[in-house]
Parts: C-alpha cells; sequence; structure tokens
C-alpha cells in the first residue's frame, strides 16, 4: 500500500486503485485515490515551499538536482525492474529511460549554473543616459505537473529538473497506471535535499486530482502530457494560468529512392514497435516511394514476424505488451475497422492477450481514425507515393502534430521537404524517434541542443523581472 507523498507527509485515502502489472496482468500494489482536497493541502504547503526554493541559492539548487541524478544511479536497477512492472516496457526500454531520468537532471543542475539575467540598455532612449537596468528571472510559485503512462520517470524528470532549478514548488500527479515511479522518484528528491513543503506527489483518477489541479488558482503553471480531449478540458479550467501542454502526435517516415530498403526495414522494425508503440515517437506512418515498395515490403514482413512477444524482463523479448486491456481492444477495433474499409492486412492483425501482435496494414482509407488519430499501439501503415511534392501535401493534411524523417541521399529533396512539412520536428536520415535530451556538455559556450531545450524550459517556468538604477539626486 502506496501513500502519497504531500509536503513532505506520507498521506492515506478513504479508498485505494490497484496497479497492475500489465503482462501478469496481476495487481502489483496499491496506491492512495487523491481527491481535490488532497490537492489543497499540497497547494498550502507548496506555498512555503515555493517560498524556500525562490530563496534557495542556485549552487544549492543544482546541488539538489546532481545528488538525485546520482541517487537513480545508484538505484538503477530496482527503478528499471519497477518501470517493467507497472508499464510492461521492455526491461531495455526501461533502462534507457532510467538513463535519460539521470541525464536530465544533470542538465537540469548545469543549467542552474547558466546566467539568468542580462542587460537592458535604458541609454539607448533620450532621456535613459543616466540609467542602467537588466532582466532577471523569478520562479513562477507553484507548478503542476500532469503525466502519462507510457515514460513515468523520463517525463517526471523532464518537468520537474526544471522546474526546481528555475525555484519552484512541484505538485506532481503521475498517471494511474504508473505511479510508482513517481513515488519513488519524489522519496529521493526528498533525500536529495527538496524542502519537503517543496514536493507532492498525488496519485489517484485525472478526473478528479487533475481537474482538481487544473482549476486550482494558486497552481501558477500547469503542463500536462496526454490527449488532446483532456488537453482541451484542463486548459478551460485552467483560466488565465501558464498551461503548458504535450498532446496526441504521430511519427511519419519518408522512405526516398535513394535509401537502402533492408535498412529501413530495420529502421522501422526498431522504431516502429518501440514501447509497442505506445509513444509518439514509433513510426505509424511509412511513406515510401513506389519504386521501392516492394522491396522494402519483402525484407521488412519477415522482420517484423521475427519479433517476439513475451516477459519483458527477459532479455530475449522484442515486443512489449499493450498497458492494460482498453488499449489492447482500442487497438484491435481501428484495425478491424481499417480491414472493413478495404485496407490490406499484411502481417498481423490480431490480439494475443496481454499482446497485440506487431502489424503492417497498406491503403488504409485516409478517413479512418487508424490513419488520422495516433494509435498507440504496434501497427504500421505503409503507402506508396509517387513524387516528394505528394508526400509533403499528404503530411500536410494531418491536423495532429507530427514527428517526420526522411531517408535520402540527395541534399536538394532533404531541404525540400525540411521547408515544405509542418512538424514538431523534421529528421534528415536520421530516427524521429530520437531524444533531444540525451548528453550533457559541460562547455556553456556550446550548448548542446538538449541544454537549450533545458534553458528553455527553466525560462518557461519562470517570470521575467526587470530592475533597473537611476542617477541619485
Amino acid at each position: 500500500m502506496q501513500k502519497m507523498l504531500i509536503g513532505g507527509h506520507l498521506v492515506g485515502a478513504d479508498h485505494w486503485l490497484e496497479v497492475y502489472d500489465p503482462y501478469r496482468g496481476e495487481a502489483i500494489d496499491h496506491v492512495a485515490r487523491g481527491t481535490a482536497s488532497h490537492v489543497d493541502q499540497a497547494v498550502k504547503l507548496a506555498r512555503h515551499g515555493a517560498e524556500q526554493m525562490r530563496q534557495m541559492p542556485l549552487a544549492q539548487r543544482a546541488a539538489i538536482l546532481r545528488q538525485t541524478a546520482s541517487l537513480l544511479r545508484q538505484e538503477y536497477h530496482s527503478l528499471a525492474a519497477l518501470l517493467v512492472q507497472e508499464t510492461g516496457k521492455r526491461i531495455s526500454e526501461a533502462r534507457a529511460e532510467v538513463d535519460r531520468a539521470i541525464t536530465l537532471f544533470e542538465l537540469g543542475a548545469e543549467a542552474c549554473m547558466h546566467p539568468r539575467a542580462y542587460q537592458f540598455p535604458p541609454e539607448s532612449f533620450t532621456d535613459g543616459a543616466s540609467r542602467f537596468g537588466f532582466w532577471g528571472r523569478e520562479p513562477m510559485g507553484i507548478v503542476g505537473v500532469i503525466l502519462a503512462f507510457n515514460l513515468p520517470l523520463a517525463h517526471a524528470a523532464q518537468k520537474v529538473a526544471p522546474a526546481l532549478a528555475a525555484g519552484n514548488a512541484v505538485i506532481l500527479k503521475p498517471s494511474r497506471q504508473a505511479p510508482l515511479t513517481c513515488l519513488r522518484l519524489g522519496l529521493l528528491l526528498y533525500r536529495a535535499g527538496v524542502p519537503p513543503e517543496a514536493l507532492s506527489v498525488i496519485t489517484g483518477i485525472g478526473e478528479e486530482v487533475g481537474r482538481a489541479m487544473a482549476a486550482e488558482p494558486e497552481i501558477d503553471m500547469l503542463i500536462f502530457t496526454g490527449s488532446r480531449e483532456v488537453g482541451q478540458i484542463l486548459a478551460t479550467l485552467g483560466g488565465a494560468k501558464r498551461i503548458e501542454m504535450e498532446l496526441d502526435a504521430m511519427s511519419v517516415l519518408v522512405v526516398t529512392p535513394s535509401a537502402d530498403p533492408k535498412a529501413m526495414a530495420e529502421l522501422i522494425t526498431c522504431c516502429g514497435f518501440t514501447l509497442s508503440g505506445q509513444t509518439p515517437t514509433a513510426i505509424q506512418h511509412v511513406l515510401v516511394h513506389e519504386s521501392l515498395a516492394d522491396s522494402l515490403l519483402e525484407h521488412l514482413i519477415p522482420m517484423v514476424e521475427a519479433l517476439q512477444p513475451g516477459d519483458p524482463l527477459e532479455e530475449s523479448t522484442t515486443l512489449a505488451p499493450l498497458i492494460n486491456a482498453q488499449a489492447l481492444q482500442r487497438v484491435e477495433e481501428w484495425v478491424q475497422e481499417a480491414v472493413q474499409s478495404g485496407a490490406k492486412l499484411l502481417t498481423g492483425g490480431r490480439s494475443q492477450p496481454p499482446f497485440y501482435l506487431p502489424t503492417l496494414l497498406q491503403d488504409v482509407p485516409i478517413e479512418l481514425r487508424l490513419y488520422r488519430e495516433a494509435v498507440f499501439g504496434p501497427v504500421v501503415l505503409i503507402q506508396p507515393y509517387c513524387t516528394l511534392e505528394e508526400v509533403i501535401e499528404r503530411i500536410n493534411e494531418f491536423d495532429i502534430d507530427l514527428h517526420v524523417a526522411i531517408y535520402t541521399r540527395e541534399l536538394e529533396e532533404a531541404f525540400a521537404f525540411a521547408r515544405g512539412v509542418r512538424a514538431i520536428s523534421v529528421h534528415i536520415n536520421d530516427s524521429p524517434a530520437l531524444h533531444l535530451d540525451p548528453i550533457v556538455r559541460r562547455d556553456l559556450q556550446e550548448h548542446h541542443m538538449c541544454f537549450e531545450d533545458m534553458l528553455q524550459r527553466i525560462e518557461r517556468m519562470s517570470m521575467p523581472k526587470y530592475v533597473g538604477f537611476g542617477a541619485l539626486p
């Protein structure tokens, strides 16, 4: 029985929720079912915690984040095993997630050392010759974070590290399906030195806890990862507070005539079925030039059929289960709808609970959910194309956020694609599954993209503050 962490206190509830192992289908633990009253309790404590964090020197914040990374490293194997238990992901995927969380806390620590102020020249105005000023950054106050199930530890680190680096208090609401790793992270953050009142982890149901967090006026910023439908509800409840959302997205791969079909088949097999497709960076659409379509399928189908469902703790397992029976049913319904509407089933297309067998489909009608929405399952759609202009047009017809990748030896083709498509990210001769936060760079004069992203997150979790000096009379 796992209690919530509210301002450093272990807090139970009147009701409890079971946490299931997706592979075995058995309850592995119970967590408290938080309510709006627990959100109120956390907010009252967070007011004091936010003031403690605001007053805390940057060097101390950095030390806390660095110590958190160290503690995560010490509990590396147990955290990876816990991730497997509550999410069903393969052990190799779980290890990669722990690695990513460690890196994010290290990046947060390093970002604390980056200058937070820049000079503003009042002397540029006619009456400002005797003045001097600069812009600094102030914490938002209380940051609320609502997570999805698929990357609980990595996504918690991605939000909590910059929030603390910016000097905020944090109220974290993990997914109902995967709360255990976040509770463990909360305890490690306390051990690392986070003031108890500055951190709460409230478990429960999104309709209860998440909505209460969105509606709470004293939560200054809300960060949400999840579906567009829920995001729109939270945005309405949030009113004027600052809201940052990572909503439904999917990935598209374009295979041009100059690509190697065998290498592309290997890439699709790896990146199309990562986490059983339960991530926005798992490839869902493959647009392949018609001259390569047959060759690609010749390599791809046997590779996909060789994927082995099994115990995710076993190294030999290459396909993870879906998170729960509802997810399995949704994927099955969408695939059946596509086949009944004329799509060609190349392989898979059936469930083997708790798995959905890896599936390849061709000629899926564009009006179907499977084509237009994120399936969040092990399903890849293959579509031949004739011209690059056609590809760009198809991609730009989607009304969902996209990660896109193209493999080509033609530089002009790569530039035209990058300029033409509307997407969150464009990857040239690289996987759309690439994380943008893998490496720590010690030299602050030569920022890696991941470090820039950490700085941007810290900036979004803080407010500008102008300080000006005039001449004494």
